[in-house]
């Protein structure tokens, strides 16, 4: 398998003007209305900007399953679900680590710039982290009939009372998505998906094994357990004054994601059946400490006296 080389890749994105340690990014854009908010905007392409940077994605709040935040109706609503995972230090990838307090540092310095209050929420959760989102589901411009591959039909009164024929361009607006169609939620949350999915669309997280090989929705939440990945995101804004207290909100939106190196699962040793005797440590036994090779022994003034006269009696 080839190794990774993070010193080549890093002396690269140190030469992207997007990557998010280059000093001149907050010279380069500025926050701007859009959306709810603002949208932290590149001043020459007036885009949003696309900031990069390379983290360790723990798997604390790791939650990029086809239905991610997403845990029952009692804590929210299905379509308001978001792909979220938080990225840390990469522990000594050649150069990444240190860039990544200038990351962070940078970070706090754009939240600075457009924050109304004190309480500066979701983005950056502490020293030590980055909180990384997206939402999952996005509303459709027009509500179309349910997928016909589901155990739930949408039909609607009006078109049962006055049925007719629509035109080619309103039955391709009404037709079905295949992704949403077939969105792998668990079981369990099936009525809820039957419920939104005439409203709302489906958006795979654009995610990249290290081969460049799109993962699959079902599949991302292991891909990225504890992997090094190069993130690529915009920055978003909206001041809540109604909130006790008011606060600014903040995101690091995922545009996309390449997955630089693999994480490795957490293996235990113990996992036997604790019946069949303890575990033995073998493998963790710190190795024994090298032999001293014995001191060279040092002659002392009696001893070559010594030495001398046995050898004055030998000639005698």
């Amino acid at each position: 398998m080839k190794i990774f080389n993070f010193t080549t890749h890093h002396n690269a994105l140190k030469q992207n003007p997007n990557y998010a340690a280059h000093p001149q990014i907050i010279q380069r854009a500025e926050w701007r209305p859009g959306g709810s908010g603002h949208i932290f905007t590149d001043k020459e392409t007036d885009e949003p900007f696309i900031g990069v940077a390379v983290v360790h994605i723990v798997d604390f709040r790791l939650q990029c399953t086809p239905t991610g935040s997403f845990l029952e109706s009692k804590y929210g609503t299905l379509e308001k679900a978001k792909y979220q995972f938080v990225g840390g230090r990469t522990h000594g990838k050649n150069g990444f680590d240190e860039d990544f307090t200038r990351i962070h540092t940078l970070l706090n310095n754009i939240q600075n710039a457009i924050a109304v209050s004190h309480n500066k929420k979701d983005m950056l959760l502490d020293q030590q982290s980055i909180r990384f989102a997206r939402n999952i589901f996005e509303k459709r411009e027009h509500a179309v009939p349910d997928s016909p591959t589901s155990s739930r039909r949408t039909v609607y009164l009006e078109d049962l009372e006055n049925p007719q024929e629509f035109p080619t361009e309103a039955k391709e607006v009404l037709k079905m998505d295949e992704e949403t169609a077939n969105w792998p939620v668990d079981e369990k949350f099936s009525d809820e998906m039957a419920e939104i999915k005439a409203f709302y669309k489906a958006v795979p997280l654009r995610v990249y094994d290290e081969h460049d090989k799109f993962i699959e929705p079902a599949d991302v939440n292991k891909a990225l357990c504890n992997a090094i990945a190069e993130i690529h995101f915009t920055l978003h804004h909206t001041y809540l004054p109604k909130n006790t207290p008011p606060q600014d909100s903040f995101r690091a939106n995922i545009e996309q994601i390449l997955i630089l190196q693999g994480g490795k699962p957490m293996t235990s040793i113990y996992t036997s059946d604790p019946r069949a005797g303890p575990a033995k440590l073998t493998t963790h036994h710190t190795p024994p400490p090298p032999e001293i090779p014995p001191a060279k022994r040092v002659h002392t003034q009696a001893e070559e006296n010594t030495s001398t006269k046995g050898k004055e009696k030998e000639r005698a």
